[in-house]
């Protein structure tokens, strides 16, 4: 029963935990003359309800206020949200209180500013934490040479930002530098007052040893104006230009208790492993080949910093009876907030070309733990691998799977193709060449009939004449009288009866009654009487012909 009021109580009392009147400050320490914005949040209130700002007027000067309708997701759960953004300045020095709101039957929880006077913040320390500030910060500063180094930027903001903020790029001399991707954005509370941050993380590997120094790098952005609205309630803001410190590092050389004439590989850790196709232990045959993968990840380097590896050694190969076929090496580099993380994959096919028993010798890795700080190896064991004989592999030979050399082909046949080809072209050619002449000697040359341009009376020779000169008007006239001795209708009814005749003279008067932009040629019109010409040459000729037959009937 006791179980039961308890859960019944806290039934109650939830919603109303709930529907609190949240107050938020953006710092709790300033100095006299600083505005600050004051933000109440809560969930049971709409658009239309009224904060009574009546308890701040007696410490505080409101600038101005402004309420937002917002959607909350808290736990998966959507519920809407009413926030209010007071501009405020505290009247007085010292501490004062910012009181408590009401908002119904809510009210808000009072909080306690620190309001310095201007001596007082020229003395404190921690009044002079600025709104806007950035720091720097390396996981170590006595790096090894060619090793990572972590430099981490992290701008911390109390006030808000625009959206066009800006860090300066990072390049240093004798150094090659990698950023680890875009900044993050989260929040951190710092003396109570909650500060937005940007952090900035960059790979640096120093190429040289002595000293190294890391140069301060630029932060630029608008900070809004608290305070300031302008027309239809406008924010101002200010520019804002903050360094971060600089930072001197100590490189060191390579020990001199790493081995000589060993590629140097500084890391965090190093992996070395290795994968077969087909599997070694298997009963293999003299020319089959076995492919052998080894893959080397070390977090802090680079894969071009990685060395090529190799399963068999100079020694190994000097028989020439097992021989190794590289491929081209798979480098994989990949950035994350942890660092730089390199992979190298060699593979290589391994053939033996006689039976008998082969020993790969074991693949040794040195590297330096910057950790602990220790030389260490990472080594795989020697491989024994047993190679009996296969009946159907030639004695001598290449391995198998390597295709031999294709004996050398005789090149007639391709002559003799190419002689066909070459034959059956020209004879082409010839046959092209015929039947060009006998169309040309099929074809009908026209005759260019010559008049006498000075003799009166001939409309034909006045005709040519025009036409040759390109005069449309005079053509026309001459045109006209030909065709009245040629036609009982005239040059209407000799142009139904030839189209070429209609076709140039629709052209003509397109030329002389202005419906044509282009100058006349008279060349299209003569031809075309020619053409009349003969075809009433051809028709007179056709009936002669009919009547010297009809002289002769058929019996």
């Amino acid at each position: 029963m006791i179980r039961l009021l308890i859960l019944l109580l806290l039934s109650l009392l939830s919603p109303l935990a709930h529907a609190a009147l949240e107050a938020s400050v953006e710092r709790t320490r300033l100095v006299e003359g600083e505005s600050l914005e004051l933000t109440l949040e809560t969930p049971s209130a709409g658009r239309l309800s009224e904060l009574d700002l009546t308890p701040l007027e007696a410490h505080f000067e409101v600038h101005g206020t402004r309420q937002l309708s917002l959607v909350s997701q808290i736990n998966g759960r959507t519920s809407p949200v009413t926030r209010w953004v007071i501009s405020i300045t505290p009247l007085r020095t010292g501490y004062v209180v910012i009181p408590p709101l009401q908002l119904g039957d809510v009210s808000s929880q009072p909080i306690s500013l620190h309001v310095l006077s201007a001596d007082q913040a020229a003395t404190d320390r921690g009044a002079r934490l600025a709104p806007v500030f950035i720091d720097s910060e390396v996981d170590t500063e006595t790096p090894y040479v060619q090793a990572q180094v972590l430099l981490t930027l992290r701008i911390y903001h109390s006030v808000s930002l625009f959206d066009d903020s800006t860090l300066s790029g990072l390049e240093i001399p004798n150094a090659r530098v990698e950023s680890l991707g875009a900044p993050r954005n989260f929040e951190r509370l710092l003396n109570g007052v909650r500060h937005g941050v940007i952090e900035v993380r960059y790979a640096i590997f120093p190429q040289h040893s002595g000293e190294l120094d890391i140069p301060s790098q630029l932060f630029s952005a608008t900070a809004l104006q608290p305070g300031s609205n302008g027309r239809n309630g406008a924010r101002s803001g200010r520019l804002v230009q903050v360094r971060s410190p600089s930072i001197t590092l100590q490189v060191r050389p390579i020990p001199d208790e790493y081995p000589a004439g060993v590629p140097w590989l500084p890391a965090r850790s190093l992996t070395l492993t290795q994968t077969w196709q087909p599997d070694p232990g298997i009963d293999l045959f003299s020319g089959e080949p076995l492919t052998r993968t080894l893959s080397l990840a070390a977090e802090g380097l680079n894969a071009s910093q990685l060395p090529a590896l190799q399963s068999l050694s100079g020694d190994a190969a000097q028989d020439q009876q097992l021989r190794q076929y590289s491929d081209q090496p798979h480098l994989q580099t990949e950035l994350s907030d942890h660092g730089v993380r390199g992979a190298r994959h060699d593979s290589a096919a391994l053939v033996a070309l006689q039976e008998g028993t082969w020993t790969l010798p074991p693949v040794t890795v040195h590297w330096w733990n910057t950790e602990a700080d220790r030389l260490e190896t990472a080594s795989l064991d020697s491989v024994v691998l047993n190679i009996s004989r296969d009946a159907d592999f030639p004695s001598v030979g290449t391995p198998a799977g390597f295709a031999q050399p294709a004996p050398p082909v005789l090149l007639w046949p391709w002559q003799v193709a190419c002689a066909l080809l070459g034959l059956g072209l020209a004879g082409c050619l010839y046959l092209l060449y015929r039947t060009r002449q006998l169309l040309a000697e099929y074809q009908l040359t026209e005759t260019e009939e010559h008049f006498d341009d000075q003799q009166q009376g001939n409309p034909l020779a006045d005709l040519q004449a025009a036409c040759r000169t390109n005069r449309p008007a005079e053509a026309r006239k001459a045109l006209e009288a030909w065709a009245r001795q040629q036609h009982s209708e005239g040059l209407i009814g000799l142009s139904h009866n030839h189209i070429e005749l209609e076709e140039a003279l629709d052209d003509l008067n397109a030329c002389l009654f202005g419906q044509a932009r282009h100058t006349w040629r008279g060349k299209p019109l003569w031809r075309a009487v020619r053409m009349v010409i003969q075809s009433q040459r051809r028709e007179a000729e056709e009936d002669s012909a009919a009547r010297v037959e009809s002289l002769y009937p058929e019996v």
